[in-house]
């Protein structure tokens, strides 16, 4: 498989040169991480394109940051509860900074398995772009 820029978005009069891959993953969410580490781990030239931060939708805005805030709403819910246990635990005003906050935190600790840098140490060279047939 051939991969090269598309000439009209050159901005100088050479354009990279034409690059020859075994695979090109185009959308950089779990699924496509998965098959590129797999296969630049097996050996393959693979290209990973994307016109996002790597890690998609399920770290940046879905899976991750939800569960994330699954776990501290379960959090507080097991505190409101603790009366029942005969615990004297009382939750007080939530601070939606720190919360917020927390799920950075979460999404920072992952990110650097769906980082650029982690992909070219497996072998795969990481392109942003719009990909097209």
């Amino acid at each position: 498989m051939l991969i090269a820029p598309d000439p009209w978005a050159c901005k100088s009069i050479e354009c990279p040169q034409v690059h020859e891959f075994d695979i090109a993953v185009i959308g950089v969410g779990a699924a496509g991480l998965s098959v590129a580490a797999g296969a630049a781990q097996l050996g393959a030239r693979v290209a990973l394109i994307s016109r996002d931060p790597l890690g998609g939708d399920c770290l940046h805005y879905g899976c991750v940051p939800s569960k994330s805030l699954i776990h501290v709403a379960a959090l507080a819910h097991r505190i409101h509860q603790a009366g029942e246990l005969g615990l004297d635990a009382r939750l007080g005003l939530i601070d939606l900074g720190q919360v917020s906050g927390y799920v950075r935190r979460v999404i920072q600790a992952i990110a650097p398995n769906d980082s650029p840098e982690r992909f070219h140490s497996l072998g795969a060279e990481v392109i942003f772009g719009q990909a097209r047939f």
